[in-house]
């Protein structure tokens, strides 16, 4: 199953936080964070998301524009 940016940013808005990973959209939609490489790439590019912060553990946090 191939993740689009419009499922991406849909379970993202379902998540109701400001900011979230990776990890916390492939958790939402019970898939691996790999399979969602493409639909970030996409996203980022559309400008439906971008990259708030990367924390201590060097983990990316987004946030919806």
């Amino acid at each position: 199953m191939t993740i689009t940016a419009d499922q991406l940013i849909k379970a993202a808005r379902e998540l109701d936080q400001p900011e979230f990973t990776r990890a916390d959209v492939a958790a939402k939609l019970g898939v691996e964070k790999s399979e969602l490489k493409q639909a970030f790439n996409r996203a980022r590019k559309d400008g439906l998301l971008e990259k708030t912060r990367d924390d201590e553990e060097n983990t990316g946090h987004f946030r919806i524009t």
